[in-house]
């Protein structure tokens, strides 16, 4: 498969569409396009943790940002939501 980059960035920017118009179902399911392109995406698996935690869902949350981290340690912003979620102050 060949890696479609204006693809992938298509279906970040409609999830976050959907995301900030409380469509939390399409938006994850826009996300997990991405992943299917990419598995490698550390924003997609950041975005659909950030849906995971607004539905009141933290482990799964948890995940997703940890998933983003092992793809890219340095993500801050992904550190940060999960250092939140266990409980470790910045």
């Amino acid at each position: 498969m060949i890696k479609d980059d204006s693809q992938e960035a298509n279906h970040i920017e409609l999830g976050k569409f959907y995301f900030l118009n409380n469509k939390f179902n399409e938006a994850v399911a826009e996300f997990e396009k991405v992943l299917e392109v990419n598995p490698s995406n550390a924003e997609a698996y950041y975005n659909i943790g950030l849906i995971k935690e607004v539905s009141n869902l933290p482990n799964e949350a948890k995940d997703m940002y940890s998933k983003a981290l092992a793809i890219r340690p340095d993500y801050k912003i992904a550190r940060d939501r999960l250092n939140k979620l266990i409980g470790i102050e910045n």
